[in-house]
């Protein structure tokens, strides 16, 4: 079964506003949605309009090699999409899959996997549990 909502680290969008400016987001996380690809995205720096707690969300349309970040319209839409968001944050909690840490979060030194804490390791300051340490 497909995973409805990917979590993503390190990943950043560049979009560009009204004026053809660039503007750089987080993207959060990519939701399937009734078909479709949505991503959740954060500024990297503020922006009038978006909370520091706030997302956008947009649908993903594949062009080519390029992926197409367009703005969702309908309010009901971006709901039921935030919602799946929502539900996968729950399920997932704030617990680490590798299930080798004694913390409640995964930004520690507390884990015990091997690949975090070996030198020599190519994981870009991740495991293959999928959480994200800093050394």
């Amino acid at each position: 079964m497909e995973k409805k909502v990917n979590f993503i680290d390190d990943e950043i969008v560049t979009l560009y506003d009204d004026q053809g400016n660039p503007v750089d987001f987080y993207e959060i996380a990519l939701i399937n949605y009734e078909d479709q690809s949505y991503a959740l995205l954060q500024p990297t720096e503020e922006i009038d309009g978006i909370g520091d707690d706030e997302a956008i969300i947009c649908r993903i349309e594949e062009q080519g090699d390029e992926d197409l970040f367009l703005p969702l319209e309908s309010e009901e839409l971006m709901q039921n999409v935030f919602n799946e968001y929502l539900k996968a944050v729950e399920e997932y909690g704030d617990e680490c899959d590798c299930d080798d840490c004694d913390c409640e979060e995964c930004n520690c030194d507390d884990c015990d996997c091997d690949d975090c804490h070996d030198e020599e390791s190519e994981h870009d300051e991740h495991c293959d549990c999928g959480c994200k340490h800093n050394k």
